[in-house]
Formats: C-alpha cells, sequence, structure tokens
C-alpha cells in the first residue's frame, strides 16, 4: 500500500513539473488583485517591489533577485522572516512610504489588501502598478498566491514547481499520521502574550490539521481577527496536550522567554496535562506566523513536535 502512494505521488509531482516547463505569461497581462481591482501590466516586471512578508517570501523563490528592488523591513529579521539571508544589498528594506516607493521607479508594486487605500491610490495616482495581495490562511490558498504571482512575474513555471514540492511533502506528513486513531491524536493550542489562541480558519488552525493533530480551540467561537480569548480557568479547562508558546516578542527580545517561565512556573497550571507532561515549547515565529510556500515547514515542526517517534 505504501508503495502505490509513493508511487502515485512520484507521478502526481513528475506531472506536474512537466507541465509547468512550458508555462509562460501572455502580456499584455489583465487580472484582477485581491482588493477587486483591475491590474494590467504591459511587460514582464523587471522592478519588482513587495510591500507583503508572505509575498517576499513567495517572489524570492520564483524570481530572479535582480528583479527585486525591495521588500518589507521586516524580510530582514530572521526571527519572524524565512528568507533573511536571500536578501542582496540592492534590495532596499520599505515600507508603504509613497515618496520612497516612487523613488525606486518599480513597474509592480505588491501590497497587502488591507494597506492604506490613500497611500494605495497615490501610488497609482502617479502611474505605478499595483497589486493587492491578502494572506492566505489555507493551504490552497497559498498555493493560490503562488500561482498569482508567478503568473504576473512571467514565473508560472517555477510556481507550479514550488507547489508540487509542497504537496509532496506535505502528502508525506499526511501518509507519516495517517494511522493515528483519532483518540491518541494530540490536542494542540498555542497562546499569545496578549491572553488568546488563534481558532477555526486562521493559518495556525490550517498547521495544525496538517500536522496530524486537533485544535484545542477548534470548537470555541474566535473574534473578526481569528482569535478566541482565555482566561487562565479556560486553558486549564480546555487543558492542551501541547501548548506552544511564541517564539518572538515584538519589541521585545527577552519577552519570549520571558513568557515561557512565566507560564510554566505559574502555580496555577501546574495541573496543566502539557506543563505537567513537559510539552511546552517555544516555535519560532517565522515557521508560526508564515503564510507562504514556508507553512509546509511549519506543518513538519509541529508534526515532529506532536509525533517524535514518526520522524
Amino acid at each position: 500500500m505504501k508503495a502505490r502512494f509513493w508511487s502515485v505521488l512520484l507521478f502526481v509531482v513528475t506531472c506536474a513539473m512537466a507541465g509547468a516547463a512550458s508555462a509562460h505569461t501572455t502580456y499584455p497581462l489583465t487580472v484582477r488583485d485581491d482588493g477587486g481591482a483591475t491590474v494590467v501590466l504591459q511587460q514582464a516586471p523587471q522592478r519588482i517591489l513587495s510591500l507583503t512578508l508572505p509575498s517576499d517570501e513567495i517572489l524570492l523563490a520564483l524570481v530572479d533577485k535582480a528583479r527585486i528592488v525591495g521588500v518589507t523591513s521586516y524580510a530582514a529579521d530572521p526571527l519572524v522572516s524565512n528568507v533573511a539571508t536571500m536578501l542582496t544589498p540592492g534590495m532596499k528594506l520599505m515600507t508603504l512610504n509613497p515618496e520612497a516607493v516612487l523613488g525606486l521607479r518599480p513597474d509592480l508594486v505588491i501590497v497587502a489588501n488591507w494597506s492604506d487605500a490613500a497611500s494605495v491610490k497615490q501610488l497609482r495616482d502617479a502611474g505605478l502598478t499595483v497589486y493587492l495581495l491578502a494572506a492566505g490562511l489555507s493551504v490552497p490558498s497559498i498555493e493560490e498566491k503562488i500561482r498569482a504571482l508567478g503568473t504576473l512575474t512571467d514565473t508560472a513555471a517555477r510556481a507550479t514547481d514550488l507547489v508540487a514540492r509542497m504537496d509532496a511533502r506535505l502528502a508525506a506528513v499526511s501518509a507519516k499520521v495517517a494511522g493515528i486513531p483519532a483518540e491518541k491524536r494530540v490536542r494542540v493550542m498555542d497562546y499569545a502574550t496578549w491572553g488568546s489562541s488563534q481558532g477555526r480558519g486562521s493559518s495556525w488552525d490550517e498547521i495544525i490539521t496538517r500536522a496530524g493533530a486537533i485544535d484545542a480551540v477548534g470548537d470555541k467561537t474566535a473574534d473578526q481577527w481569528g482569535q478566541v480569548p482565555l482566561s487562565k480557568e479556560n486553558i486549564l479547562q480546555i487543558s492542551p496536550d501541547i501548548l506552544i508558546l511564541p517564539g518572538w516578542v515584538d519589541g521585545d527580545p527577552k519577552g519570549a522567554t520571558a513568557f515561557f517561565t512565566q507560564i510554566t512556573s505559574d502555580p496555577g497550571l501546574q495541573t496543566l496535562a502539557a506543563v505537567r507532561n513537559k510539552r511546552v515549547s517555544m516555535m519560532p515565529e517565522y515557521l508560526k506566523s508564515t503564510t507562504s510556500q514556508y507553512i509546509v515547514d511549519a506543518v513538519e515542526w509541529l508534526a515532529r513536535t506532536a509525533y517524535p517517534s514518526l520522524f
């Protein structure tokens, strides 16, 4: 059965890569971005500016670095970025500052769909091609973003190959955890310094599910930001098998370690299953929060943490 699984998987990946080899974008190209706006590219962009961390990570896997004139400032921070070591001196570290953006003369600007509307309008009024990109919260939606950016930048073949490699690695994890009975699957939740967990529909929920675990707050109602506020009493009631704490706190280099110590040494939490069994972990932020192809690394990390004997 396993041999047949891997044979079929290899066939699917090989076909996907073969089909990608001839994929090219035809310009002029007209597409609709994630903000609903029509975006037109007359030719393949050669001066690309990425102003979201997911697009930084995706584009650096698809596009020759010489075509990327700038990325977000977060891209250079190894605590939150998967591509910090891939940047070149020629790439500017940028924010959505219209004057600075105009100074780079980009022929394609990727910005988050929640970006300041006035700044986006200013760039478009100045003649720049701006594409609004929403964060993908599931593997299929992330793969959709990868394909979209591949089409925009005439790197569709690389995008198809990247998606195929993601799917192959996720299938390998799925195969390893497939035999775990439902009653033996571990219950996992994260807990942030502000007192909440990410709930159903979040990228974290996707990571948990893909890793073969159970989202311990998956049955709770999340707020509009996908967060489930939790008191200490709530945590004790839920009592997850594994508790994941942040590996990074913005603006506080020692914040993550201090929070880990606070939680694991709290007298009121010593009966918590995860604390009692020493299954509290700090997850690297560059994995936990990613909404690019690196979500596969996050799934693998959590699966190894949850089921070490299988890896």
